[in-house]
């Protein structure tokens, strides 16, 4: 601690066009002030480098770190460039400012003479500070002004790629694309005729048309496609907006009367949409509902990929209809390009759900009838405090990886809202994959969380566990409906995972060890499979 003397820091942001240094040559422009105007070594700098922040933004992880550096002792001085790498807004600029002199520490410009006690020095700042926010909110202005002038001229200023058009960079819009309208007059003429998108998606994939993304047809892509009105002659730019909260950018829909129109070459009239719609909403309807009838709706996943398991399988035989639990990603229709063949994503095993059903419940009975060994699991796991730090540091860890992941969604926002995203597709293209990771991060979260409460509260927990089983032991003697059972599961398992080689995996949400031992099913199928137990 003693030896660093100075925090360095830098920022692009997501404005290019106003932003006019690289970090690299801010860190060696301000390291060199460093050593000529205060004598500070390089090993005696902390540097911190902030990449595609606002400087609007009040909250950038690296300008927080600043503060705390400096709340632990780490330096006495923080060098910027210049007063606009700290903000752009002249607000923020002296929050952040008092902050640093607040903490005993110096605050140094390479390219601004900051005096903290002369008044016309203290103005000079304030100036610039006011100037440099009404630069931005001029460029910012300006580029706006000049995306509506191009909507207004029956332009599109830059957007993600449309099926059956490209985008001609001179014209500024759409144009024809030959061979990718013609695809898109065949999926209608199939529709019309009675078709279903699966049955397209094979029918393009078999005569070798290229889909908009990679050598795969899926029926989903099919849908979309058909289900969007550019295929009218119309394209909307400005379905959406931005709007900024504590120099956070939001992106929210646009009434559709605000939306502009920019004509396009069309492709579809609208007695022709319409009849198209319905026969898709007809597909769906006749497409029949997923069975209700089984005991792990929802809380059931496939062990080889990870993806959500239903009930949606079922043969035929002299006794009656079986049904299976399958992975949803082994019902994705899609179809190769190369072979014109069917692709399953997951190639897992099927599983008979009368049976996984019944050894499931089984489970849930012994613990609902012999409850003894769950209160005896929550008393040694809540006197196990090797545990509780564990879980402690595992939940510090994902606020740390929650926390990266918003910064880098509201990276891709500032990005859209500045022009550099082009269209609302593409945006979404770019967050879709971040949110489902937040999502997933979030669910972790949130059971660590909850085993950490049942550990630091073992008493109260014993408690409310003997009340919910003997409630539950009442409960069971009745004869319950699925729905029923499926409310008593949940308040037991977090989840059941259905592996390769008929291996079961049964996630409690109160025990928290691992054993495994051979099913005591008389039923031959039963027999093979081996249940780990595996709780929290």
């Amino acid at each position: 601690m003693g030896k660093i003397k100075a925090i360095v820091y830098t920022r692009v942001s997501s404005e290019i066009q106003i932003d006019n240094y690289s970090l690299e040559s801010q860190i060696e422009i301000c390291i060199n002030e460093a050593k000529t105007k205060f004598d500070i070594n390089k090993d005696q700098i902390i540097v911190l480098r902030e990449e595609a922040e606002s400087g609007d933004n009040p909250n950038r992880p690296m300008l927080n770190y600043i503060l705390f550096l400096l709340e632990k002792g780490l330096g006495n001085k923080v060098i910027f460039l210049h007063p606009d790498r700290l903000s752009r807004h002249l607000h923020l600029q002296q929050q952040i400012t008092h902050k640093i002199w607040e903490l005993g520490c110096d605050l140094h410009f390479v390219e601004f003479d900051l005096q903290k006690g002369n008044a016309e020095s203290m103005l000079n700042y304030n100036i610039q500070g006011s100037i440099a926010q009404y630069n931005k909110a001029k460029i910012l202005a300006n580029t706006k002004r000049g995306r509506r002038a191009m909507v207004a001229d029956n332009k599109i200023p830059g957007m993600n790629k449309i099926y059956g058009y490209d985008y001609d960079k001179d014209l500024n819009t759409l144009v024809e694309n030959k061979t990718e309208k013609e695809g898109y007059l065949i999926m209608v003429k199939m529709i019309l005729e009675g078709s279903t998108c699966s049955e397209v998606a094979e029918y393009l994939a078999n005569k070798k048309y290229l889909a908009p993304k990679g050598d795969i047809w899926y029926q989903a892509t099919i849908s979309r496609i058909l289900r969007n009105e550019t295929y009218k002659g119309i394209y909307y730019y400005g379905k959406t907006e931005v709007v900024q909260v504590s120099g956070k950018k939001k992106q929210i829909p646009k009434p559709r009367d605000e939306w502009q129109e920019i004509i396009i070459p069309q492709y579809i009239d609208e007695v022709r949409y319409k009849k198209l719609q319905k026969c898709l909403d007809d597909n769906n309807k006749n497409s029949g509902k997923p069975s209700e009838d089984y005991l792990l709706r929802s809380i059931a996943k496939c062990g080889r990929c990870g993806a959500a398991v239903s009930s949606g399988i079922t043969t035929k035989t002299q006794s009656g209809t079986l049904k299976y639990y399958t992975c949803t990603r082994k019902a994705k229709k899609s179809y190769s390009v190369e072979t014109g063949q069917s692709n399953s994503t997951c190639r897992g095993d099927n599983w008979r759900v009368d049976m996984i059903d019944t050894i499931i419940w089984k489970e849930v009975l012994k613990i609902i009838n012999n409850p003894k060994e769950l209160i005896d699991k929550i008393l040694e796991r809540a006197s196990d405090a090797s545990k509780i730090t564990e879980l402690q540091k595992n939940r510090d860890n994902l606020n740390k990886l929650i926390r990266e992941k918003e910064a880098s969604k509201a990276r891709y926002i500032d990005l859209y809202a500045d022009g550099f995203i082009k269209s609302k597709d593409e945006l979404a293209n770019k967050i879709k994959p971040v949110e489902d990771e937040i999502e997933t991060l979030n669910k972790e979260h949130a059971a660590i969380s909850y085993n950490i409460q049942i550990a630091q509260d073992s008493d109260e927990n014993i408690n409310v566990a003997v009340s919910i089983l003997s409630k539950y032991q009442k409960i069971i003697k009745n004869n319950l409906k699925m729905e029923d059972k499926r409310k008593i599961l949940r308040v037991f398992v977090d989840k059941v995972v259905l592996h390769d080689n008929k291996k079961l995996e049964i996630v409690y949400k109160f025990i928290s060890d691992d054993k495994q031992y051979e099913s005591d099913s008389t039923n031959s199928y039963s027999d093979s499979i081996n249940r780990q137990v595996n709780g929290r």
